[in-house]
């Protein structure tokens, strides 16, 4: 049996000072942190509990997603 895995792009908000959640297949999903480090706890956590929840007959214990991060910076010229 092939277990999906699920995506979830977070954001950096500069204004806010969090990283968000900007796009997911995950149902339901909608969080933020103020470091990576606790976003990824969060999701380790939240992205199962969705899945079960959401999809019936979604798999239950362990599903794998991958975390990307996009943050943009301004390089200054020496």
């Amino acid at each position: 049996m092939v277990t999906k895995s699920y995506t979830v792009a977070c954001q950096w908000d500069a204004e806010a000072q969090v990283w968000y959640v900007a796009e997911t297949d995950v149902p339901g999903l909608a969080t933020e942190a103020a470091t990576l480090e606790e976003m990824e706890r969060k999701l380790l956590r939240m992205v199962p509990e969705l899945v079960e929840l959401n999809e019936s007959g979604g798999p239950s214990g362990d599903v794998p997603f991958e975390l990307i991060a996009r943050k943009q910076e301004l390089a200054s010229r020496a």
